[in-house]
């Protein structure tokens, strides 16, 4: 049977010589030509590059015709058990593909009714199948709290087979999801996991794609250099067995971190490498940012917002607030941070917000004076919000000398007030009782507040703030009160922090990969 050979064919990354070719019209609704369209659908996506002459239009058709056909499948095997059982691994299958093409919408709503059959039938073996795969399209629609759900929930009935071909896939949206909305996961079980599991081997597809999706979960974050080097210790780049999305993602994190390392012609070799791929939305919307970046006409927010998807749009902001920072415009960046900020709290994606914050703290931070032990230790109490007379008690000082402490840390950095030691990156400091430490969530904010509060956070005065919102200032002095009061914050420097303890934290397995650590089971 030419689906099943095909398949184990693009499973097993044995992609040289497949016929990839199209059927013919006539059994679409039949397990058989179901498999067979969904297998020549995957293998294209698999062996996208330069000379296959493969079109996305050509894909889009081929995908729009397996719907069609699953749909009309399940209409017939809905009301039998028994056909239902038999129809739904083929089933299942075709609404994973048309994730990967870029139909997530239909795979989302598709996986939704074959799951309610799958409980109403007994069928409750596939349910962490179907979870999963209802996660997975998700994930690409940008709901990443309800795929964080159901992956979670997937789980523990995956790995009751540890062969399973979905476990990979399963454990990288975990990290995925959870990453970019500041959820807990343990990311330092699942990196070793993905780099040194036999997946890798047996079903390299599988491996390579959890292993991109770590590296993106980093990647959206602002840390493309950590996500490289996630890429690289699953091997050389172009020999990882990607899709057509997954791929244009890799060469543009590779893209990213040239940049970085000051490799401009590094970088503009992965411009070629996507340009060879076929021209999904995906491949469009990261043609256009790093074509932005490296200063060649380009249009990377209206690529994006064309794409339809949220996603996308926030890597084009992630990538036009680079940019106002690589050309050292901080009104622009204060502005790419506000958009990024609304785009960002509309997908929940609390992480994310937080470390565009970061990346504009970092980029501006200056720190050229040095400060005495006690001048320091008083100034980052103090960036994390707490009050005079909160540090006095803590440190068993006066009040009058912890303003004197103040004002001398603020003449020797050259701020002239306090809400701009937010913008720092000062020593962490111990938390005492009196601190505001139970700050509620800026995920709770409106879209407007978030934008304040993240200019807040990146250091802004309130005429700052009205600039780049084009707002008046007493607008400005309204939304921070309400923000505090939201927040549970007693000044602004608390509305810092609260930006602060929602970024991720370092991820300690990259510096170990970095030191090798891992290179017996690499």
């Amino acid at each position: 049977m030419r689906a099943v050979r095909l398949l184990t064919s693009v499973w097993q990354g044995r992609l040289a010589g497949l016929d990839l070719s199209i059927p013919a019209p006539g059994d679409d609704d039949t397990p058989a030509g179901l498999l067979e369209l969904t297998a020549v659908a995957f293998g294209r996506l698999c062996v996208d590059g330069a000379g296959t002459g493969h079109t996305w239009a050509e894909q889009s058709a081929l995908t729009e015709r397996f719907a069609k056909g699953a749909e009309s499948m399940l209409s017939a095997a809905a009301r039998h058990r028994d056909r239902f059982a038999a129809a739904l691994p083929f089933a299942v299958h075709a609404a994973g593909i048309g994730s990967l093409s870029e139909h997530s919408a239909w795979s989302s709503d598709y996986l939704g009714r074959l799951g309610a059959g799958a409980r109403r039938y007994g069928l409750m073996a596939w349910v962490p199948v179907v979870e999963f795969f209802e996660a997975f399209a998700l994930q690409h629609l940008g709901e990443f709290e309800r795929a964080r759900e159901l992956v979670v929930a997937a789980l523990p009935g995956l790995r009751r087979d540890p062969n399973s071909p979905w476990l990979p896939f399963a454990l990288a949206t975990e990290c995925f999801v959870s990453e970019i909305s500041a959820q807990p996961v343990d990311l330092r079980s699942i990196e070793r996991e993905l780099l040194t599991s036999t997946w890798r081997a047996r079903r390299p597809i599988a491996a390579h794609t959890g292993i991109h999706l770590m590296a993106a979960s980093l990647a959206e974050l602002g840390d493309p250099i950590g996500a490289r080097r996630v890429l690289t210790a699953a091997g050389d780049l172009r020999d990882l067995q990607l899709v057509n999305e997954d791929r244009v993602r890799a060469y543009e994190i590779a893209f990213q971190a040239a940049l970085a390392d000051g490799d401009r012609a590094g970088a503009a070799r992965f411009v070629d490498d996507v340009g060879a791929l076929m021209t999904s939305n995906a491949q469009q919307a990261a043609f256009a940012r790093m074509r932005s970046l490296l200063g060649m006409p380009a249009d990377p927010i209206g690529t994006a917002r064309a794409s339809g998807t949220a996603i996308e749009l926030v890597r084009a902001r992630w990538s036009t607030l680079a940019g106002a920072l690589v050309r050292g415009d901080r009104e622009d960046a204060l502005s790419e941070l506000a958009a990024l900020d609304a785009v960002a709290a509309q997908l929940r994606t609390t992480a994310i917000r937080a470390r565009a914050v970061a990346m504009l703290r970092s980029a501006t931070e200056r720190l050229s004076v040095p400060l005495t032990p006690r001048q320091l230790e008083v100034a980052a109490l103090a960036a994390a919000g707490m009050t005079n007379r909160q540090i006095a008690a803590h440190l068993f000082l006066g009040v009058r000398t912890v303003e004197t402490y103040v004002a001398a840390a603020l003449r020797a950095l050259g701020l002239r007030r306090r809400s701009e030691l937010g913008a720092l990156r000062l020593p962490d400091v111990e938390q005492h009782a009196d601190e505001p430490t139970q700050l509620g969530s800026v995920a709770d904010l409106t879209n407007r507040q978030g934008q304040v509060a993240a200019l807040i956070a990146a250091g802004c005065t309130n005429a700052q703030i009205a600039r780049t919102l084009r707002l008046g200032e007493k607008t400005v002095e309204k939304h921070i009160a309400t923000i505090k009061a939201n927040l549970g914050a007693t000044s602004r420097a608390s509305i810092t922090a609260a930006f602060v303890r929602a970024a991720p934290s370092d991820r300690q397995l990259l510096a170990e990969v970095d030191r090798g650590d891992l290179e017996g089971d690499l």
